[in-house]
C-alpha cells in the first residue's frame, strides 16, 4: 500500500509540473517523473499479486520512456539552436 501511495504522489507531482511549467526541459522531466510513478505502481501491483507481469511491463515502459527522453532532448537541442529559447509559449507563435 505504501508503494502505491508513493507512486500516486510521484504521478501527481509530475502532472503538476507538466501543467505549470513552460520550459521544455522541465516538461520532459515532469513526464519522466509521471512515467516513473506508473512504473512503481506496476511493480507494486505485480508484487502484490505475486506475478512477474508487472515487472516485465515496467521494463518495457522504462525502455519506452528512455526512447521518449532521447527524442525529446534531440528536439530540445534543435529548437534551442534555431529559436534560442526553450519556452513553449514562445514556440507557438508564428513568425513569417
Amino acid at each position: 500500500m505504501h508503494s502505491l501511495i508513493f507512486a500516486t504522489t510521484l504521478f501527481v507531482i509530475g502532472l503538476f509540473g507538466a501543467l505549470t511549467r513552460r520550459n521544455f526541459l522541465f516538461l520532459l522531466l515532469s513526464l519522466m517523473v509521471m512515467i516513473n510513478g506508473a512504473v512503481i505502481a506496476l511493480v507494486a501491483a505485480g508484487a502484490y499479486w505475486q506475478q512477474a507481469d508487472g515487472q516485465i511491463i515496467s521494463t518495457l515502459a522504462l525502455s519506452t520512456a528512455l526512447a521518449e527522453s532521447c527524442i525529446g532532448l534531440a528536439l530540445l537541442v534543435k529548437i534551442f539552436h534555431r529559436r534560442k529559447t526553450v519556452n513553449i509559449d514562445a514556440l507557438s507563435e508564428m513568425k513569417g
